[in-house]
């Protein structure tokens, strides 16, 4: 039995060495290489997660309703009526690895969930459509195991803008809210997505209907990767996945600050200041200031953490997930404002 331990033990501490040995010397770059692919099929196929509550679970009526693409991808939705007749309708889509319901997981153990805010919109008079990307909750696309319905990569917003066009073409092709006034709620990789629709399809967002734009916590994606890879296994792989990713895939990252220029109506920006992915601490100055500087119509921006009014949060990132469900004050202000 001791001669056994013995082996065994020797076996594990060889493992050990061996993968010590794969990680520190990095043989032939194969180590940057298995890291370059496992993250970037993070990226383009993420785990599905599920929408665990509906509408109903917080008193609002609602329709399990499809959004199909122009490249024919079925997107799931919940379409929910305000409670009396309405002319204001909000399109809502939301961050990559979360659903519409958002994520009981989240990010760096905080976790997010959108319905509590869809009622502060509900009870305040607006219609509301709410989707899952592509290949993420229960809509279609999707890569490998991950693929339901026709198979289509997420892009972290270079390929979900089609999702955004879909989204507004079905509402105004709607029986009820097809005239009404719209303003987009798009977050995180949604708002990326937002910002390139109006970029790709000029024509069908100078449409008057749309009235603004809430943008909570858009990314400059290629800083906000090379700080993610580093926070989780502290090695400069940024440019590796970018080759990687175009390679298989044939797109790159999302740059908001080269497609905002393109929108068209006022925007609300929000975003957790002091979030370890879009702060930069040599110039203390958050990533999303470039993405503001870019803009070329009104905006304004809520601050979030606990350094801010209202000190909410601890300064993670997917505090802005949570943050309307508990203040939804400003962002009432603004869509009162907007819709006049």
């Amino acid at each position: 039995m001791r001669k056994i331990i013995l082996y065994l033990f020797g076996t594990i501490v060889s493992i050990m060495v061996l993968v010590a040995g794969f990680w520190f010397l990095n043989p032939m770059g194969m180590r940057d290489t298995l890291l370059a692919n496992q993250i970037v099929k993070m990226r383009v196929a993420p785990s599905r997660l599920d929408n665990p509550k509906t509408p109903s679970d917080y008193g609002m009526a609602y329709s399990d309703v499809d959004i199909i693409t122009d490249d024919q991808i079925r997107l799931s939705a919940w379409e929910i009526p305000a409670g009396v007749p309405s002319d204001r309708t909000i399109i809502l889509n939301h961050p990559l690895t979360t659903t519409r319901f958002g994520s009981e997981k989240g990010l760096d153990g905080v976790p997010a969930e959108f319905l509590p805010m869809v009622k502060h919109l509900h009870d305040a008079g607006y219609n509301v459509v709410m989707y899952d990307h592509r290949g993420q909750g229960d809509s279609d696309g999707g890569l490998g195991r991950t693929t339901k319905g026709k198979e289509a990569p997420a892009g972290v917003g270079v390929t979900e803008w089609q999702d955004v066009v879909a989204s507004l073409k079905y509402v105004l092709a709607h029986k009820e809210f097809g005239d009404d006034k719209i303003i987009f709620m798009s977050q995180c990789m949604g708002a990326n997505a937002t910002f390139l629709a109006w970029q790709k399809d000029p024509k069908l967002f100078a449409n008057p209907q749309i009235k603004a734009l809430v943008a909570n916590q858009p990314t400059l994606s290629y800083k906000m990767t090379d700080r993610f890879i580093r926070a989780k296994i502290g090695l400069d792989l940024v440019d590796r996945v970018l080759e990687t990713q175009r390679k298989k895939h044939g797109f790159g990252f999302a740059n908001a600050a080269e497609s905002v220029p393109s929108v068209t109506v006022p925007i609300l920006f929000a975003q957790v200041e002091k979030d370890q992915y879009t702060f930069n601490p040599e110039t203390g100055q958050n990533d999303i200031q470039e993405i503001i500087n870019a803009t070329k119509t009104k905006n304004e921006i809520i601050w979030i953490g606990p350094e801010h009014p209202n000190n909410f949060g601890t300064g993670m990132r997917f505090d802005a997930y949570r943050y309307f469900n508990h203040h939804p004050e400003q962002l009432l202000d603004f869509m009162a404002r907007q819709f006049g």
